[in-house]
Parts: structure tokens; C-alpha cells; sequence
């Protein structure tokens, strides 16, 4: 279900931003005609609309299909809104995923055209992500296709509200919003490979799992199937969750 969009518009002066104060990135309801304004429904009143201004700062789209190093191609990109957001980390440990090389696939052959944005939970970081939510609204993506938005815990603890009300503000430009709680370990790994991958094809968990056995954390398991279940629904295959899900259901 798409996140409510904020009932006031929020520009960089009252989030203390002024990187991002000129960069136009108030979303409110459509009122003016704008060759850079694209209109997006609004969930909440039929016939509505936000107007999205295309951003300043905006990613390329890339001339040749996205260089990786798997044996077939992800079935999603994971675009990262900026610098340490956290992309190398989830494309290793979802299975399905890859790094999108910090530009919006161009939907090659026999490349997936599903792109999930990333950013961490900074101010900063959350309006990269809404300005590229904004670049692909507007047409200026290529192909791509937004399944979602991923956003990292920058701390462990509460939110802080202007995160939060950013976060909202990003959030209500995807269908799909997903949060990832602060994870110990990984900022503590000095090399992600080694770090253990969720798959759809996984068994189920074992409770208590072996001792000294490699676990994937609870939070990168709930967001692996749920990005599974909604690449599913996007390519309109039967409602079957993953078997991992599936058996404990029936357990």
C-alpha cells in the first residue's frame, strides 16, 4: 500500500539543509502547469495529483548493460542515493540483488528493469533519495522501474523527528518502503563477503540455530521476502510466498 504523502510541503529551509534549500524539492499538490512538473495520483483523492519538479542533481542512465560479476543478471538494482548508504552490504547478502554501479539500468536484454533506491536515515541522504524518486517521476530515468526504497539505520536507537519526516516525504514517491534497523555486525565486517546471504530457496531457520553457524539477522530476511513477494506481484506471478515462508506458515 503507498505511504500517505505529508499533509504540509517540506522544503530544505525547515529540514536546516541548505545544499538542498535551492534544489526546489517542496511536493505539494499540482497547481501550476510546469514543463518539468510530472503529476503522480495522490492515494488519498481520486482524480488528484502531486506535481514532482524534476531535480537538480541527477544520475545517468548507463549505455551498455550494468557490469556484474554473477552468473546470470540480479533480479533487481540497488541504486544507492549517495556515498556509504549501504549498497555493497545488501546486494551481498540478498541473493537476488545486485549493485546498480550508481546508475539507472537501461533494461538491456535478458536485464531485469527493477531498480530499488537505497539511502541512509540522514537528512542529507533521505533527499538524495527523494530527488532521484523525483528524476525517475519525471521521465528522466530511462527505463527503469522503481520497485521500492530501502533506507538504512544510520544509528541504532529512535529516529530523530526531521529523519522521520524526511524519510515520509520520500517514501510517499514509492509503492513499496522498506527500513533496515541498525545491525551490529555489519559495521564491524571488514569484508561483506563474508558475511551470510538470505535466498528465497533458503529452509527454513533452525531455532536455536547451530553454534557458531553463520545466521542471517531477522531484519535482512523479512526484507529479502518481502522484496521477493513484490517482485513477484510487479511481474503479476501467482500469489506463492517463498518456501521458507511458506513452511512456517504451515508449521
Amino acid at each position: 500500500m503507498p505511504h500517505p504523502m505529508p499533509h504540509a510541503p517540506i522544503d530544505g529551509d525547515q529540514l536546516g539543509n541548505d545544499e538542498f534549500a535551492s534544489a526546489d524539492v517542496v511536493v505539494g499538490p499540482a497547481g501550476r502547469d510546469d514543463a518539468r512538473m510530472t503529476r503522480l495520483p495522490d492515494p488519498d483523492a481520486a482524480g488528484a495529483g502531486f506535481a514532482v519538479r524534476a531535480p537538480q542533481f541527477r544520475l545517468p542512465v548507463w549505455d551498455r548493460p550494468v557490469p556484474h560479476g554473477q552468473h546470470r543478471s540480479p533480479a533487481v538494482w540497488l541504486l544507492g542515493a549517495h556515498g556509504g548508504a549501504g549498497v555493497s552490504t545488501l546486494a551481498h547478502v540478498l541473493a537476488p540483488a545486485g549493485e546498480a554501479g550508481g546508475r539507472w539500468p537501461a533494461h538491456y536484454p535478458e536485464e531485469s528493469p527493477f531498480v530499488i533506491l537505497v539511502a541512509r536515515e540522514t537528512v542529507p541522504g533521505l533527499l538524495r533519495a527523494h530527488g532521484l524518486l523525483r528524476q525517475h517521476a519525471a521521465g528522466l530515468a530511462g527505463p527503469a522501474r522503481v520497485l521500492g526504497l530501502v533506507t538504512v539505520a544510520d544509528r541504532p536507537g529512535r529516529i530523530p523527528a526531521a529523519v522521520r519526516q524526511t524519510r515520509d516525504l520520500a517514501a510517499g514517491l514509492v509503492e513499496h518502503a522498506w527500513r533496515v534497523a541498525w545491525i551490529e555486525q555489519y559495521p564491524l565486517t571488514h569484508d561483506v563477503t563474508t558475511l551470510p546471504v538470505w535466498s528465497p530457496l533458503d529452509p527454513p531457520p533452525v531455532k536455536p540455530a547451530p553454534k557458531h553457524t553463520p545466521v542471517v539477522p531477522r531484519e535482512v530476511t523479512a526484507l529479502g521476502a518481502a522484496i521477493h513477494d513484490a517482485l513477484r506481484t510487479a511481474l503479476d506471478f501467482p500469489d506463492t510466498p517463498p518456501r521458507s515462508t511458506r513452511e512456517r506458515r504451515s508449521s
